[in-house]
């Protein structure tokens, strides 16, 4: 029953991860990683009035942080925002199938499951089936035909329906990838190059213009002289607003953040609770010094030298007395302490070969007939056996049932044996064949026992108060931040919006995103700490933006106050040389430089050796004629006067099928936003945050 029920969860895992493969060509990858939830309303989010219900959400939620359980370092407030985006996508791809009348039939269905090779997304889950049922290769059939017929294959009723609906719901998933691969095919066709698209690319790419220039640098000119204010930094913002356009309302945030650590001390204390255990495991045998003690975790094992990979760990345990204890780590907050508890001699390895039967009844001739000279590669993958044939296995230590290790090292080399047993009330047999044995080598039975200084209720006290007594001397927006320093804490700056996970990179944080987006401008948090106590915060709303990033918001302030500068120096330096000279020497003269010369091509980001993302020169560049001085042009960092020199075209002749080619590699569906593609001038309304439990004043 735990078999089947690994199975079922394989089926959750092929909808998570293959299912997604399949619709990011068309979504993106919106599901790459929970709490309890409350609230009135159903509605978790919105868009093009296609609701996702609060049911459906927590449902694949949940399955989702079921299968991400087997991977490291997931965070659910991610997976959870993440979540949102795909379900809406779902829902505007259903409403396409629907327009564009798309459907997938009965027998398509039949063949993607039960033809000679199965759909994608239906593989795992037949193989993991075909391989538990023991058959020897994927079937689709057989499967299907185990599920109907579960008495023809010894299984349980209730394994069958297990398995049933198991089979259902890989049908759904499977119709699902297959209709998302039809809206695929259709919607790649609207995103391929024709022949105006690959003429124009071959055009971009085939002109390199070689220019002779000279510039003079926005640096050249006294600060004092482009000294800038509001209004021109509020000039450069309005030139670029629509950059600065955000999709939903969004609160920039000043805060605090404490590391919950232990204090001196804690890890005084700490050090002196290790070297008490470490004199009481030397003094006495086994370790009743740390057993009761949960502040040391304790693994025993039972390995030859060869099987401890830790190479600190592999030199003590090789060269220490029976009995003895040391520490054989010490980092920071963490000790590592390893007792060698006693060595033996044991095998260490053995080669054999193994046959599992369908049929326990057939042992007794299959031994016979391996006994008068049948090959044991003719049962490896047969329709009654499974096994393997000549291979090795580690006896020494704890991973190989008891009753087998001895009849393993007590069989006769050569020689095919039967093991009979029951498991789970149900007759199982096993053939082995031992071929070598190798000579016995030391085994060591020995302990870890880790201990991690963690910080104290005194000390969690004392960074609760210090943050209190902070905030109820600063409770306002104002005086949080330009007090901070003085009391010992750093500011940080963040901006959050409903649909972020969390505050900055804050892990575990999103109940302080759902303060932010009620608290008022201005007001300060109380003392937010995570679930797992790493860390405490506090924060302060310093503004409230709505439908633009404002042109004074500290976030773009200083990048629009470098572009105002730019703006005036450009204009300064243009009033002052342009027309001043006929030709390139006399401009590099005034400029007090050089002429130089460089290559341009209109797709490269840089031009010559001038800088990168020079739009405005590029542009100018792009259209001016051979032979022709051209400028003053403003660029980023200097103004420019450029002449080209001449125009030479790609060697390489224009072909379609090359140039469509790279249209698709560049230009083509793969650079568009697919979700954006199907949201078009709509926008997603994200109110997850109804369900998020509050910060608590």
């Amino acid at each position: 029953m735990a078999t089947l029920e690994k199975i079922r969860s394989k089926s959750v895992l092929l909808f998570v991860i293959i299912i997604v493969a399949l619709l990011a060509f068309i979504l993106g990858d919106f599901l790459t990683s929970g709490r309890t939830y409350f609230g009135s309303g159903t509605a978790v989010a919105e868009a093009k009035g296609k609701k996702i219900d609060i049911a459906l959400y927590n449902n694949q939620l949940e399955r989702a942080k079921e299968q991400s359980n087997n991977y490291n370092n997931v965070d659910y407030d991610e997976l959870a925002q993440d979540m949102v985006r795909m379900l809406i996508g779902q829902e505007l791809l259903k409403q396409e199938y629907d327009d564009l009348g798309l459907s997938i039939s009965d027998l398509e269905i039949s063949e993607a499951m039960t033809g000679v090779m199965p759909h994608p997304a239906a593989q795992q889950f037949i193989y993991t089936i075909s391989q538990n049922l023991g058959f020897d290769r994927i079937d689709g059939k057989a499967v299907l035909d185990a599920i109907k017929n579960p008495a023809k294959y010894n299984l349980p009723v209730e394994a069958s329906k297990q398995l049933s609906a198991a089979w259902a719901q890989t049908e759904q998933d499977v119709e699902q990838a297959m209709l998302q691969q039809k809206f695929y095919d259709l919607v790649q066709g609207l995103f391929t190059a024709n022949e105006l698209d690959a003429k124009s690319v071959y055009n971009d790419n085939a002109s390199t213009r070689h220019i002779a220039y000279a510039t003079k640098g926005y640096n050249t000119l006294p600060a004092d002289d482009v000294k800038v204010d509001d209004a021109d930094i509020k000039a450069a913002w309005q030139k670029d607003k629509n950059a600065y356009r955000i999709d939903e309302e969004t609160r920039y945030v000043d805060y605090v953040y404490v590391v919950i650590e232990p204090s001196a001390e804690d890890r005084l204390a700490g050090q002196q609770a290790v070297e008490n255990a470490l004199v009481a495991l030397n003094a006495a045998e086994g370790l009743a010094a740390v057993d009761n003690d949960n502040r040391f975790v304790v693994t025993r094992e039972n390995r030859p030298a060869s099987r401890i990979s830790d190479k600190a760990l592999r030199e003590f345990i090789t060269a220490a007395e029976n009995g003895k204890a040391e520490i054989i780590s010490n980092s920071r907050d963490n000790y590592q302490i390893a007792k060698l508890m006693s060595s033996t001699e044991d095998v260490d390895s053995i080669n054999v070969s193994v046959l599992g039967l369908r049929n326990p009844s057939d042992a007794d001739s299959i031994v016979a007939a391996l006994n008068s000279g049948a090959k044991w590669a003719d049962f490896v993958a047969g329709a009654d056996t499974q096994g393997q044939d000549s291979i090795w296995v580690s006896l020494a230590g704890n991973n190989v049932d008891n009753n087998i290790k001895d009849a393993w090292l007590t069989a006769a080399i050569g020689t095919p044996t039967v093991i009979s047993d029951t498991i789970q009330g149900q007759p199982v047999a096993q053939i082995f064949k031992v071929n070598r044995r190798m000579t016995p080598v030391p085994v060591y039975e020995y302990a870890v026992i880790n201990y991690t200084v963690d910080p104290s209720n005194a000390t969690l006290e004392k960074l609760n108060t210090d943050l209190r007594t902070f905030l109820s001397a600063n409770s306002n927006g104002e005086d949080f931040s330009k007090n901070a320093a003085e009391a010992g804490y750093s500011i940080l700056s963040a901006s959050v919006s409903a649909s972020q996970p969390h505050i900055a990179n804050v892990s575990d944080s999103r109940p302080a995103v759902k303060w932010v987006m009620d608290a008022d401008k201005g007001q300060v948090s109380p003392v937010i700490g995570d679930n797992k106590q790493t860390y405490l915060m506090a924060i302060a709303v310093k503004d409230i933006y709505k439908d633009f990033i404002p042109w004074n918001a500290p976030s773009v302030r200083a990048a629009l106050e470098r572009k105002a500068i730019a703006n005036k120096a450009g204009e300064k330096l243009i009033a002052e040389f342009g027309g001043k000279a006929s030709d390139l020497a006399g401009y590099a003269s005034l400029f007090g430089g050089e002429v130089s010369e460089g290559d341009v091509i209109f797709v490269s980001p840089r031009v010559a050796t001038i800088g990168i993302g020079e739009s405005e020169i590029q542009g100018a560049i792009a259209g001016a004629p051979e032979g022709k001085v051209v400028g003053p042009v403003a660029g980023n960092n200097s103004i420019v006067v450029f002449e080209v020199k001449s125009v030479s075209d790609e060697s390489r002749p224009y072909t379609f099928d090359e140039y469509a080619q790279r249209f698709n590699r560049t230009l083509g569906l793969g650079i568009v936003d697919p979700l954006k593609m199907l949201l078009g001038s709509d926008k997603i309304d994200n109110y997850t945050l109804n369900f998020v439990n509050g910060i608590q004043d």
